[in-house]
């Protein structure tokens, strides 16, 4: 019964967003959230997937390959899990927006990917709400003292009481307070599409960080769409969001206009090695083709541009024909009919001046012939 209230959710809101309304993003399994963030050491993306919604929680899957410290440095995968508690999704003002596979994988009292619907809403009535989240810089620190709380490290009560008053001290809190007295439109990839979704805008000063946020204007799903502090690595915005049951858009746009703009094909940093969470889109494309046996395809790889130009050349070509032997070996697609591109960063959709403008130039793009 609830998948199948779900999928209607589904439905009802990608028809909506078809017909060019501003409609909330069903909260639901397979929901994904793409995140680019700006790091010293480069840029990277975030990717966080709903695995399960029950009555009580919701669980979550965060993937994120970020980038080394100092020339040379290797990349560090993040994969790690969060269940976030429906109660905390309803009335918690924490937003612990840091995923860390050394903190428990239940955080009493945060919400993870927005806020709850209590900030929404006093926001809304209101025009304030009080706010605390993890700062930037501190987050280190906060993952020793998590770890800490729940290993054999604290043992004893007071322990426990100076590793959580450290933990208090790694966040800020303050005041949220409303900008604009309307929602405001603001810019995303929804499944597939480049369109906008009406946003609530906040703005507050937490100790000596001075923070704005933009949460979807959905109280069933308040997505946190971006945040900003000022400081180096202090900012993050949501790039893409998709979700299942959606109808083949890359199958049509092929039909319509002979290309398709696509952007579920995750890659590794500065890397040509694909990332699991494209899967479901690789399949998409293999269906399309066998559903239009007579297709010939040219996968084309685009790059922002950070770094050299033959450089970004070398790497979207490679980019491509890892796409195109993935479709060839693991969805058994005819690789004759499959040639692959690589245009560096010659073709940009966006400005390369803010990192989400270089992470939605960083796509695929598919081209009959």
């Amino acid at each position: 019964m609830l998948r199948t209230v779900l999928l209607s959710s589904a439905l009802a809101a990608a028809a909506a967003v078809a017909a060019g309304a501003g409609s909330p993003v069903p909260l639901l399994p397979g929901l994904t959230i793409v995140t680019a963030l700006s790091d010293r050491e480069g840029d990277y993306e975030s990717i966080k997937t709903v695995e399960a919604v029950t009555a009580d929680a919701v669980k979550l899957a965060y993937s994120a390959d970020v980038p080394g410290t100092g020339p040379g440095g290797k990349t560090r995968k993040v994969n790690t899990r969060r269940t976030v508690r429906r109660e905390d999704l309803r009335t918690a003002h924490e937003y612990m927006q840091t995923f860390s596979p050394s903190a428990p994988e239940t955080i009493a009292g945060t919400t993870a990917v927005g806020a709850s619907a209590a900030v929404l809403n006093e926001l809304k009535t209101k025009g304030r709400t009080l706010f605390a989240f993890q700062t930037p810089g501190r987050q280190a620190s906060a993952d020793k003292i998590l770890a800490a709380l729940t290993g054999s490290g604290a043992k004893d009560a007071k322990s426990l009481e100076d590793l959580g008053k450290q933990l208090d001290a790694s966040k800020a809190s303050g005041t949220l307070e409303r900008v604009e007295p309307a929602a405001v439109p603001f810019p995303v990839i929804l499944n597939g599409k480049r369109t906008t979704v009406p946003a609530i805008h906040a703005r507050g000063t937490f100790d000596d960080i001075h923070a704005d946020f933009y949460f979807l204007d959905d109280p069933d799903n308040p997505i946190a769409l971006k945040w900003a502090t000022g400081a180096a690595t202090g900012a993050l915005q949501v790039t893409q969001i998709s979700w299942p049951a959606q109808a083949p858009q890359i199958e049509e746009a092929l039909k319509d206009s002979g290309r398709a703009e696509v952007h579920g094909i995750y890659f590794d940093f500065a890397s040509a090695t694909i990332r699991p969470e494209s899967e479901p889109v690789l399949k998409e494309i293999a269906d399309a083709m066998a559903k239009n046996p007579s297709w010939r395809l040219s996968v084309e790889g685009h790059t922002d541009n950070v770094g050299g130009d033959a450089g970004n050349v070398e790497l979207s070509k490679r980019r491509a024909a890892a796409v195109r032997d993935a479709l060839a070996a693991r969805f058994h697609v005819d690789a004759s009919k499959l040639t692959a591109a690589g245009f560096g960063a010659t073709r940009p959709k966006e400005s390369n001046d803010t990192a989400e403008g270089r992470a939605r130039n960083r796509r695929v793009e598919l081209v009959r012939q």
